[in-house]
């Protein structure tokens, strides 16, 4: 993938590894438009970007993805590369199911349902440049679930999965489909003001991720892993019990 020349749409992109990329791609004079739930956050992001763009939405209502495409299809008809980057983590027991509560299906709905509706909304618009790219971000969890968090790796993997067909599918057509599979990073993902984070293993510091994803993106692959993701996606495709072992010690 070039890293210039684009008109860019980032879901989660004020914040986190989706404002990582915002700011990287911006930096190399794209045109960037990020969207998230919180107006004050996207704002305060784009801001300090001039020419950067922000609409405010919810990637898991239908209406709030009809508006998106709207506003992006009158104001920057060019869009050539989606970056499906929004999602939320959830630690849940299920040993104590009857307090997962009413929550328990909104990584499903934001990390998978959400990147599904906004994929079949905006092929049509990519569709129509001569290249364009639809990047899904999933996670080395994809690979190897992480038993504290089974609903989010169950939607990892299923992003996944969804990007392996898609990329099948569309094999004939000018749309490129990557799959980027973040390691832990240190971001505010999963973390609850005021609570201890319960996540144990080393994280990757935002800024290295975001610089060895963009060198990934040079290399033309369609499957990037990064840092301890490929580790994670060896170890599941040649030793799986023992690699969950690894990352799911028996206490």
């Amino acid at each position: 993938m070039k890293l210039t020349g684009h008109t860019i749409l980032i879901t989660g992109g004020g914040s986190g590894i989706g404002g990582g990329l915002a700011k990287a791609f911006h930096k190399e004079g794209n045109k960037v438009i990020i969207t998230g739930r919180r107006k004050p956050t996207l704002k305060a992001f784009a801001d300090k970007h001039k020419g950067m763009d922000f609409f405010p939405m919810d990637v898991s209502k239908d209406a709030d993805i009809q508006k998106l495409y709207k506003f992006i299809s009158k104001k920057y008809p060019k869009l050539d590369v989606l970056i499906n980057n929004a999602g939320i983590w959830q630690n849940q027991d299920f040993t104590k199911a009857a307090t997962l509560g009413k929550h328990l299906f909104d990584e499903i709905d934001i990390n998978l349902k959400g990147l599904i509706r906004m994929t079949q909304v905006f092929l049509p618009l990519l569709s129509k440049q001569s290249e364009s790219v639809l990047m899904n971000v999933s996670s080395g969890l994809a690979y190897m679930p992480l038993s504290m968090a089974p609903v989010y790796c169950a939607t990892k993997a299923a992003v996944h999965s969804f990007s392996m067909s898609l990329r099948h599918q569309l094999r004939k057509t000018s749309v490129t489909v990557i799959e980027l599979a973040p390691p832990a990073v240190e971001t505010d993902l999963g973390k609850v003001p005021g609570k201890k984070d319960e996540f144990e293993y080393p994280k990757l510091g935002l800024e290295p991720f975001i610089a060895l994803t963009m060198k990934a993106l040079e290399s033309n692959q369609t499957e990037l892993p990064i840092g301890q993701s490929k580790m994670l996606r060896l170890g599941g495709r040649l030793l799986p019990s023992v690699f969950f072992n690894m990352l799911n010690p028996k206490k």
